[in-house]
C-alpha cells in the first residue's frame, strides 16, 4: 500500500460515497497520473481479482478515463472536477430529499412533551433551535465553560432582546466569557456533584429554560452525553421556581 498517502484521505473519500477500494484506486491513479491496472494494484494493494471491477466502476462514475490497448491504460480525471461533481450531486440530492421530507404529513394522535437526544450534533442543534425561539426570558445554568462557549454568539444577541440569567457553579472558571454571571448556592452545587442513579454518576453540564415553556438539560454519564427536552409549561414553571431559589443571595459577577 502507499504509506505516503494520509489514511484520512481514504476515509474522506469513503464519506463522499466511494468504497474503500475505489478510494484507494482513485488516489493511487491520481498519484501515478496514468497507469495500468497492474500498476495500480501494486501501488495500492487493491486485490488483483477486483482491480478491473473497481476501475470499471470509477470509469462509470466519471472519475477516470480509459485508453484501450494491450495493456489498457487508465488516467484520473482532475480531482477538482471529481469533487465538484460529487458536491453538486450531494447538494441536489439533499435539496430534493428535504423537499420530499417536508411534503410528508401524518396525523398523530398525541405528541410526547419529553424527548431524549443522544448525539452531540443533535443536542447542540436543538439548543440553537430553542434559543432562536426565545422572546422574553432565558435562564441558563452551566458547569462547563467549554459547552457554554459554544453558544456565545447566540447568547450575545439574546442579551439585547430578552432577560438573560446565566447561573454558574464556579464563576472564576467562566472569566473568559463576556456575560454577567450569578452563582448557585454551595448546597445546590454539592447536590449536582453527587447525583448517582443505579450506581452511575451524572454530571449536569448545561440547563436552560426558555420563556418558562421549554427546557433542555444536558448531562453526561461517563463518556456518554445526552439531553432531555421538556416542552410542558407546568414542569418548566416548576423548574424555573427551583432555579430562582438556588442563587447565592446578592452575588453577581460582572468581570469581563
Amino acid at each position: 500500500m502507499f504509506p505516503q498517502i494520509n489514511p484520512q484521505l481514504i476515509r474522506n473519500l469513503e464519506k463522499l460515497g466511494l468504497t474503500e477500494n475505489e478510494a484507494k484506486a482513485y488516489v493511487g491513479l491520481v498519484s501515478l497520473r496514468e497507469a495500468t491496472a497492474r500498476e495500480i494494484h501494486e501501488l495500492t494493494n487493491v486485490p488483483r481479482a477486483k482491480i478491473y471491477e473497481i476501475l470499471k466502476a470509477l470509469a462509470k462514475k466519471g472519475f477516470l478515463e480509459v485508453r484501450q490497448g494491450s495493456p489498457t491504460y487508465f488516467r484520473a480525471v482532475d480531482p477538482r472536477q471529481v469533487i465538484g461533481k460529487i458536491k453538486d450531486e450531494f447538494i441536489n440530492c439533499a435539496i430534493e430529499t428535504l423537499d420530499q421530507l417536508n411534503e410528508l404529513s401524518y396525523e398523530l394522535p398525541k405528541t410526547s412533551p419529553v424527548w431524549c437526544i443522544q448525539s452531540d450534533w443533535g443536542i447542540k442543534n436543538r439548543i440553537r433551535e430553542i434559543l432562536d425561539r426565545v422572546k422574553e426570558e432565558l435562564i441558563i445554568f452551566s458547569s462547563s465553560p467549554e459547552f457554554l462557549k459554544e453558544f456565545e454568539p447566540e447568547l450575545k444577541k439574546l442579551e439585547k432582546t430578552c432577560k438573560l440569567t446565566v447561573i454558574v457553579d464556579k464563576p472564576e472558571r467562566f472569566s473568559l466569557l463576556p456575560f454577567e454571571f450569578k452563582k448557585a448556592t454551595e448546597e445546590f452545587i454539592d447536590f449536582l456533584d453527587n447525583i448517582v442513579i443505579d450506581g452511575v454518576r451524572y454530571n449536569e453540564e448545561f440547563f436552560l429554560i426558555a420563556d418558562g415553556k421549554e427546557s433542555i438539560g444536558v448531562h453526561s454519564a461517563g463518556n456518554k452525553r445526552e439531553a432531555v427536552v421538556i416542552k410542558l409549561p407546568i414542569v418548566c414553571y416548576m423548574q424555573k421556581m427551583i432555579y430562582d431559589r438556588v442563587l447565592e443571595p446578592g452575588y453577581v459577577n460582572k468581570d469581563r
